[in-house]
């Protein structure tokens, strides 16, 4: 698992939206999701079915090989990972700023 961190996570939504990569929340949500599966190692594939991306290069030669691997990924699952989610005040104010900002522009999109 990775770190997933809010702040670069943040960057990428709203340098999307500012260049009109992104102009509806759903396409907000499928790049969060994206990310999400990333830092979880799942590999997001484009019609957004998500597969486990270490199972490709086990070589399994019994089904109880497989499902010890299946057990090993299921287990990394259940723990809790670290989102950076914890900052100091300034930081929250930043980030709710910044959330802000996308949410009025995406407002904007879905009026016009």
């Amino acid at each position: 698992m990775q770190v997933l961190d809010i702040r670069n996570l943040l960057e990428n939504i709203e340098r999307k939206v500012y260049q009109q990569e992104i102009t509806t929340d759903d396409a907000v949500t499928k790049l969060i999701n994206a990310e999400i599966a990333k830092a979880i190692n799942l590999k997001y594939t484009k019609e957004n079915e998500a597969e486990v991306d270490m199972l490709k290069n086990i070589s399994c030669t019994t089904l109880e090989c497989y499902l010890e691997h299946l057990k090993a990924v299921e287990a990394k699952l259940r723990k809790p990972c670290d989102i950076s989610a914890q900052c100091k005040p300034l930081e929250e104010r930043e980030i709710n700023r910044r959330l802000l900002l996308i949410l009025n522009r995406l407002k904007g999109y879905s009026r016009k």
